[in-house]
């Protein structure tokens, strides 16, 4: 018998995929936890549980090659159950096979670039912005006043190679898609999980669970799962969303104390009255 398999059974590492990408979702931890999967033979096959709109286009790129490394080397089957779309997509991208619900949103493969303008409103307040720099394009984008044609000429150019390393990644993994049919799908449209699976963007409607049955039968072990999370310290620990629970937790427990409290000053002081 192995003692090893028989209390340490081989398991599907389960890795949610959650959040903005780059905000809450940092790429560098994730990278440290796709390569420790890799490395760890207790974790023979990989689900990404994937809800996300996306994020930096850096930073998405960062966390779809983090992830692709780890296909690269074992089973990884992406789950969309809810979110997609963007930087989100391109993640999933990574794993083949792709499951989603019906009612998942999936796509939005595109590239946008938004900055307030808030030279106008500074004129207003009569306050001007002075600007030195050394470089024709330095402070190219700047909020404080309208870009030049040439500017534009520029931006577009950089979102255009962004856009084209964006249908180069779905292209390599949708391999039954042509890049001609992926660019003609590169709209920014976004599309539930039903009309994806038709597009040829996800490959088979479902949940999470079937994507650990696939990953299990993949690695040829009992659908045994991991939920696999970066390991944090405290101070990050207490930054999370999580640590708002905690925090709340802590201060209901501190209302009731209070109460608790008031109550027995009350009780003691009818005790003394009565006596």
């Amino acid at each position: 018998m192995d003692f090893e398999q028989y209390f340490f059974p081989q398991r599907v590492a389960v890795v949610e995929v959650a959040g903005q990408i780059g905000a809450r979702l940092n790429p560098r931890e994730m990278a440290r936890t796709f390569n420790s999967i890799a490395q760890n033979p207790r974790y023979p096959a990989v689900v990404l549980d994937i809800d996300s709109p996306g994020g930096g286009a850096a930073a998405s790129e960062a966390l779809y090659l983090a992830a692709k490394r780890l296909s690269d080397k074992k089973p990884v089957a992406a789950a969309i159950r809810g979110v997609g779309a963007s930087g989100g997509y391109m993640v999933a991208c990574a794993a083949n096979p792709i499951f989603a619900l019906p009612t998942s949103v999936v796509g939005s493969i595109g590239v946008i670039l938004t900055a307030p303008m808030i030279s106008e409103a500074l004129d207003r307040v009569g306050i001007k912005m002075r600007t030195r720099t050394v470089g024709e394009y330095k402070d190219m984008g700047s909020l404080f006043r309208e870009t030049t044609p040439e500017e534009d000429e520029k931006l577009d150019a950089l979102m255009q190679s962004m856009y084209e390393r964006f249908v180069d990644i779905v292209a390599e993994g949708r391999p039954e898609l042509n890049r001609d049919q992926v660019a003609e799908l590169a709209s920014g449209e976004i599309h539930t999980g039903a009309e994806a699976h038709e597009l040829g963007l996800v490959d088979q409607l479902g949940d999470l669970n079937d994507a650990v049955e696939w990953a299990a039968n993949a690695a040829g072990i009992e659908k045994r799962t991991t939920l696999v999370r970066p390991k944090r310290g405290l101070l990050q620990m207490l930054m999370t969303q999580g640590a708002d629970s905690l925090a709340n937790a802590l201060v209901d427990a501190f209302v009731d104390r209070l109460e608790v409290s008031k109550i027995e000053q009350a009780l003691e002081a009818r005790l003394r009255i009565a006596k």
